[in-house]
This record gives C-alpha cells, structure tokens and sequence, in this order.
C-alpha cells in the first residue's frame, strides 16, 4: 500500500532543493564518496597537486520525453479524476531538473559520478531513471487520490479559493501587486522549476488536502474523541511523564560533578520525593510538581516541554523510560540516576493535548499528529480501493533511452 503522506513530503522536499530526495517506496540516497587515490596522495611537498577533475553530469532530454504523447493523453485516470500529458511531462521535468541539480551538487562536492544509470540503491536494482518515473507517478496519482476523495466527500474550494488559484492572482500573492504572469513562470522556473499549470495542480491538492482533513478530524484534530486519541497512542507505545532532573555532570564541560555535591543532589532529590508523595490529590499533586520542576530542573528541555514527555520507546534513556513503565499514573518515582543526573519522575495519563516528543522535528500535540495519521490511513485506503490507471507503456518507460549526451 502506498503512503500517500510521503508524495506530499517528496514535493515539500523538492521546494527546498534537497539534496536528497524521499519518494514513495524509494530513498534515493548519495553514493559513498569515491576512496581517494594513491596516486592523488602521492605528491612531494614541493609539487602543485593537479585539479580532480568533475565528473559530467548529464541531462534527458525532456522535449523528446514529452512529445512521446498528444498533451491531451490521459497520462493518469484515478476514479473520476484525470491528468493529462502536458502536465504529467512538466511534472516530470520539474523532478528530472531536481535530481540532476543533485547529481551536479554530488560531482562538485564529491567528486562522485552520480548519473541516471547508477542505482538508487533501495535493494531492488532501480536506477535514478526508474526512481524519477516511480516518484512522479506516485506523488501526481497521491495528488490525485486527494482530490477524488474530497470530491467524493462533497468538499470543493470556494470561489474565492479558486480565484486565487488563477495565474494572475497568484503572481500577486508571490511577488505583489501589478506582478505579470511571465514574471511568476520564471520565478518558479527559477527556484523550483515548476511550471505555472504544476503549481497550480499542486496548490489545489494541498487545498482539497487541508479542507478534508478540517473537515473529517478537525483544524487541529478537535473533532476526534479523548478516547480515540489515547487508544491511537498506546497502540504506537506511547507513554508520558514529568520529571525533575537534577544534573550530575557540568553541562559546559560533560565531566562529573564533585561528590559532595553529588550527595547533596541525591539528598534534596530524595526530599522533594518525600513532599510529593506525601500529597494524595492527583491535581494538587500535579500542581506541586510544576512548581518544583520549575523551580530546581535543570533539564533544557523543559522549556520546550513544559508539560512533560510524551514519547515512544527507545527515544529516552533506559533508565528513564523503564521507569516510566514500572509506574501507575501519577505515580512519583524514588530518585533514579541516568548519565545526567538523579530523575524524579511522575507518570502521567495520555491525552489529546500531550505534546509528542520529537527530537528532530517541531513537537506537536497528540490530537494533531493522530488527526494526520488518520486522515493519512483514509488516503491509503482510498488509494488501494482505486488504483491509478496509466497511459500504454507508461509505467515501463525507459528514461534511460533520453539521456543527452
């Protein structure tokens, strides 16, 4: 089953000018860099080393590509939903020039061949050719599942939606007033190679995308039950807690604190623990330990996670989440010690507005991310339910057969 969410990914990767692009069922990923030779560490202290040469990079043929087709070929048929040639090649284009501007970054940076022959290395053989065929077929047909879902779900984007969706309107949104449409064609060109009718297609099911989603879960995921939310949180091994760390190393230096003041770490931790316990009510329990936590954590993360870690397994230190585990809701811990310090940890229930631990990304709340996941699995099972159609030989193109050079 495809991922539909990762074609929407892919395309928010190529804006940026990734230098690695992540597609439906494919990673493409950088060659190792070639081992230096040793000839090229062979030179004498007096010799001027010779310049490496820079591997070529070459292109297809993008014009000849296009003409295999009437522009008014059905390129894709998903349900009731139909694309048609001319935007299926400016498509490809877009994500052709892409993956060459990677290739020109790995010859320049590296020194590394990367070509369009050379394989993507996701285990099945591919070539970046069949990777640019597959991604553009996978990212135009989730593009096109969106829409034939909110179409089939009643939802349409309004007139004023679709005004701004015309060529005029959009190059005064992107580059303010009195701007031409030749003006906003370049400026795609120029940043992401987009044609005008590509990013069109694309706003349009980025709309349709987050009206459906507002309308079957909520904006921010409100329509969905408490109940629904936790049971999508414990299915993934979710678990949630607040703690107070008290620092055991020097976060300037990582080396350990001196034992004496080691020992009077241990021994307010050990106090404070005594004062929570001691408190039966769950809120004022819950009340008492912000206090404390602001007051003596010295986790840098608390900022950012005011209200405690809602996480997965293997993403804290052992100790920590085994401890977590082994608690009952609002359960408070002895002092633990992990790497960085004595932990005092409470456990706390899932919930809706638990703010999700992500180490790499923007946290969100866990009715937003169960919101998403869900209206990705709709998606998925849209998708599976109506599977793409291509034009004859489509699916089999050899772009291999296109390179210029």
């Amino acid at each position: 089953m495809k991922k539909l969410i990762f074609g929407l990914v892919a395309v928010m990767v190529l804006f940026g000018a990734a230098i690695s692009f992540t597609h439906t069922g494919n990673t493409l990923t950088a060659p190792a860099a070639a081992a230096a030779s040793p000839e090229a560490a062979a030179v004498t202290a007096d010799a001027t080393p010779a310049p490496t040469a820079t591997p070529e990079v070459h292109s297809l043929d993008y014009e000849a590509i296009r003409a295999l087709y009437p522009a008014d070929t059905a390129a894709i048929t998903l349900k009731d939903e139909v694309m048609d040639w001319d935007l299926y090649a400016d498509w490809l284009r877009t994500n052709g020039l892409q993956y060459e501007e990677y290739f020109r970054q790995m010859a320049a940076y590296y020194g590394v061949a990367a070509d369009w022959t050379g394989s993507i290395g996701d285990g099945t053989g591919a070539n970046y050719a069949k990777g640019l065929l597959n991604e553009t077929n996978d990212t135009l047909s989730s593009f096109m599942a969106i829409k034939a879902l909110a179409k089939e779900k009643g939802i349409s984007l309004d007139e004023e939606a679709l005004k701004s969706l015309e060529p005029e309107a959009m190059a005064n949104q992107i580059l303010g007033e009195n701007a031409t449409v030749e003006q906003l064609a370049e400026e795609l060109e120029n940043t992401s190679h987009l044609s005008v009718k590509a990013f069109q297609f694309y706003s349009e099911a980025l709309d349709l995308y987050t009206l459906l989603a507002q309308e079957l879960y909520g904006a921010q995921g409100e329509k969905l039950s408490e109940t629904d939310i936790v049971k999508a949180l414990e299915d993934q091994g979710y678990i949630s807690a607040h703690h107070i760390l008290f620092m055991t190393i020097d976060p300037m230096t990582g080396k350990n604190l001196e034992q004496d003041e080691v020992a009077a770490k241990l021994q307010q931790a050990n106090d404070l623990v005594k004062e929570l316990r001691a408190i039966e009510d769950h809120d004022e329990l819950l009340k008492r330990f912000k206090e404390l936590k602001e007051q003596y954590c010295e986790d840098t993360g608390k900022t950012a996670y005011p209200d405690g870690y809602t996480f997965t397994p293997g993403t804290m230190v052992p100790v920590f989440e085994e401890t977590v585990k082994a608690l009952k809701d609002y359960e408070v811990s002895d002092a633990v010690q992990s790497d960085y310090g004595f932990h005092i940890i409470m456990r706390l229930p899932l919930g809706g507005d638990s703010l999700l631990f992500s180490p790499q990304g923007t946290p969100q709340t866990a009715r937003v991310t169960v919101a998403q996941e869900k209206i990705t699995h709709d998606l998925d099972d849209y998708y599976a339910a109506h599977p793409p159609v291509y034009a004859d030989g489509l699916e089999e193109l050899d772009l291999t057969q296109y390179i210029v050079k």
